[in-house]
């Protein structure tokens, strides 16, 4: 089963955590995003659970550095039309 939306987006399965508290990944997921045994995890959350593969992490704060990059630049320029308008 998978519902695809995006690079890597989707619906991928449902995975069941054991009696150790081990979780099975669907198959389809561990192929998608190549994960193989022993690849480790960062689990994070903010009302819900995230995982991210250990060796990605710091690829994923430079993209989230970047967004933020862009959103501050993007602040700068309202902040600019702002003053001009006020000016005018």
């Amino acid at each position: 089963m998978h519902w695809r939306h995006g690079h890597g987006k989707g619906f991928y399965g449902v995975g069941t955590v054991g009696e150790k508290g081990q979780i099975v990944i669907p198959a389809e997921a561990r192929e998608k995003f190549e994960i193989k045994a022993g690849d480790k995890f960062v689990f994070f959350g903010h009302h819900s659970i995230h995982m991210i593969k250990a060796d990605e992490v710091n690829d994923f704060l430079d993209r989230i550095t970047q967004k933020f990059d862009r959103i501050e630049k993007v602040k700068e320029k309202i902040k600019d039309i702002k003053s001009k308008i006020e000016e005018s």
